[in-house]
């Protein structure tokens, strides 16, 4: 996956926080950033309907034309902006791409009744486009805890914190995902199981699990341990952790599994996904 799409505010701030790793190529649509160069520009609509009813399915394609057939590409979208109802006409326009859909939940405890609205209809559709097949994997991710794990940040900061975090996280497991592991017993999930979300983790001994979405019912989950090589080559401790963690956290109606990664960081880091079958609740 190398190709990143963002729709509305929230989709194109997290698409720019990709634009800091050289390996991906940035497409905007309907970016609020006066003057944005990388921007498809979409006449402002009132509601979810409009956007999707007044949508120029030719000038978006020609946007889009540089993802080919078979290309792996990553659609971000906020749920809760009217522009979302732009999601389906994007997706078709890349009907024969492997495209996977990052959904950003708004915070609904201020969200107002539009808002609420729209997110449950796009949130809803999405998952039944996941689960028939038509994209590859749909991530959920709550806002709200996205705020609780970038913690106290200035106003001017808060936004590209959120952005960033998220940013962050998948674009870890995407280089995770290219790249040969030390270890790893990787199962890939269920065929079915295509409705997921991203955790962190540490491997403390008291580390719980920090889910970005409360998935419901998960079926299959991996983790990615992000190891120092200084780390790796002196600690004699750290498979037996790693093995003690995995089982620990996975329970026992869950498939599980973990790969171990050497990385240039100066600390270890354990991120995970989790995935189900079934259509999560609001």
């Amino acid at each position: 996956m190398d190709k990143v799409i963002g729709l509305g505010v929230i989709g194109c701030g997290v698409a720019e926080e990709f634009s800091t790793y050289p390996e991906y190529r940035i497409y905007k649509i309907g970016s609020p950033v006066a003057g944005d160069r990388a921007n498809l520009d979409i006449p402002h609509q009132e509601s979810i309907q409009e956007y999707e009813e007044e949508a120029d399915p030719v000038e978006i394609s020609s946007y889009l034309r540089s993802i080919r057939d078979e290309d792996e590409a990553l659609l971000v979208v906020g749920g809760g902006e009217p522009i979302s109802g732009l999601s389906l006409v994007i997706l078709e326009q890349m009907q024969q791409a492997r495209i996977t859909v990052v959904y950003v939940l708004p915070d609904l405890e201020i969200a107002n009744d539009t808002q609420i609205r729209d997110n449950k209809i796009v949130f809803n559709v999405l998952q039944q486009y996941a689960r028939s097949g038509l994209i590859e994997r749909l991530f959920l991710v709550d806002r709200r805890k996205i705020e609780d794990m970038i913690g106290n940040v200035s106003i001017r900061e808060y936004e590209k914190s959120v952005y960033n975090l998220v940013a962050y996280v998948v674009a870890m497991v995407n280089y995770y995902n290219h790249t040969d592991a030390v270890v790893s017993n990787k199962v890939d999930p269920d065929k079915l199981s295509r409705i997921g979300t991203f955790g962190i983790s540490s491997l403390e001994d008291d580390a719980d699990k920090k889910y970005l979405f409360d998935l419901k019912n998960e079926k299959d989950v991996h983790y990615y341990y992000g190891i120092p090589q200084a780390q790796l080559d002196s600690d004699d401790t750290l498979m037996r952790n790693i093995k003690s963690q995995t089982k620990k956290f996975i329970g026992d109606e869950v498939n599980g599994s973990f790969s171990v990664y050497s990385t240039t960081f100066d600390n270890l880091m354990v991120l995970f996904t989790a995935y189900t079958k079934e259509i999560q609740p609001l």
